[in-house]
């Protein structure tokens, strides 16, 4: 018979209870790391939240801004999720009157649940540095040609340009301006301004486009972007339309907004009517029965490019030609270009460390 040795009495249970404090120890560790885990995802999505709630509040601002935004300008701007707190900084004053307003637009994105309550449950804030851009153009006469112009030497036709503000509003421009290389004039041309015409002191057709103050290689260059890359017949919404090379438009035409032509405009057909700004890199022809146009028209900004368009005829055989200066038009087809623009690579996502 085997005897037990008396210190081996009373080894089993605190054996046993050991392994169980052990495993308890072990399933704790395991559900405590489990939890803070699950926290740090749940803190991720949050931050996540608050970021994308900051980016939404600051482009919904940039895109909405309908008039230059003053030093601690700040609206609180509700989005799904939570809201956005964007406040505008000035940050550089502009040394001429051709020069932007830079500003910075900062937005702090704060994340609710509403299940849990009104407080934060994360915040995130971003910046962008954004210039204001005025949205006006030139108004140097109701009509330049870059390009100089040829009179039209028949007796059927009626040529009408007036630089008097159609809508009453701005003082009077000139109804043409142009180079000195103009034929003389003909009895059918009617022109309204102050003055009524001016013939620049230069055979330079640029001297001409560049007193537009239009970047035409920036234009063309992608500096605008387009709602629509052909014209829009019967579209009265004011659209942006950038065509590519020459543009001719028959028939019964009506349209609105800015048209942007890079190579030539040519009208044809029994009636032509648009509202807004016409931009053409060559010449026009006006060649149809009936054709008027309200707000501007620029001929011949290719000029600037070094191109050497041709003259632009004012008028054809049994033709009516009506431009009128008009400042409404004028500033409803540049107003999307009203607003603040982004700065390329001047956004921050870690405004509060910077």
């Amino acid at each position: 018979m085997i005897r037990r040795i008396g210190s081996d009495r009373g080894f089993a249970l605190p054996a046993v209870i050991f392994l169980v404090a052990l495993l308890t120890l072990l399933l704790t560790s395991g559900l405590t790391r489990v939890q803070v885990d699950r926290q740090i995802a749940t803190a991720s999505e949050e931050a996540t939240i608050a970021f994308a709630i900051a980016q939404s509040g600051l482009q919904t601002y940039i895109g909405s801004v309908a008039s230059q935004p003053n030093d601690g300008d700040s609206v609180r701007i509700n989005v799904p999720g939570g809201y956005a707190n964007v406040v505008t900084h000035l940050v550089r004053s502009p040394a001429t009157s051709a020069d932007p307003y830079m500003f910075l637009v900062r937005s702090t994105g704060i994340a609710i649940d509403p299940a849990v309550g009104p407080m934060p449950q994360a915040r995130r804030t971003v910046a962008q540095y954004a210039r204001w851009r005025n949205g006006s153009i030139e108004r140097r006469a109701a009509y330049t040609a870059a390009n100089g112009i040829m009179e039209a030497s028949t007796s059927h036709v009626t040529v009408f340009v007036r630089g008097d503000d159609a809508c009453g509003v701005e003082p009077a421009i000139p109804g043409v301006r142009t180079t000195n290389l103009t034929n003389p004039p003909h009895s059918a041309l009617d022109l309204q301004g102050n003055p009524p015409l001016i013939e620049e002191g230069s055979t330079m057709g640029s001297t001409v486009a560049a007193q537009t103050d239009i970047d035409w290689a920036s234009v063309l260059g992608g500096s605008v972007t387009p709602d629509y890359n052909y014209f829009r017949q019967g579209d009265f919404s004011f659209p942006i339309q950038r065509v590519t090379g020459d543009l001719a438009v028959s028939g019964v035409s009506t349209g609105t907004g800015l048209l942007i032509v890079p190579g030539d405009l040519s009208i044809s057909g029994s009636s032509f009517y648009f509202e807004g700004v016409i931009l053409v890199g060559g010449k026009i022809t006006f060649a149809g029965s009936y054709m008027a146009i309200r707000g501007l028209v620029i001929s011949g900004l290719s000029e600037q490019l070094g191109a050497n368009p041709q003259r632009t005829p004012l008028g054809a055989d049994d033709t009516s030609l009506y431009i009128y200066f008009d400042s409404c038009k004028t500033e409803q087809a540049m107003a999307p270009f009203t607003g603040l623009a982004p700065v390329q690579n001047a956004w921050l996502d870690n405004w509060a460390a910077y």
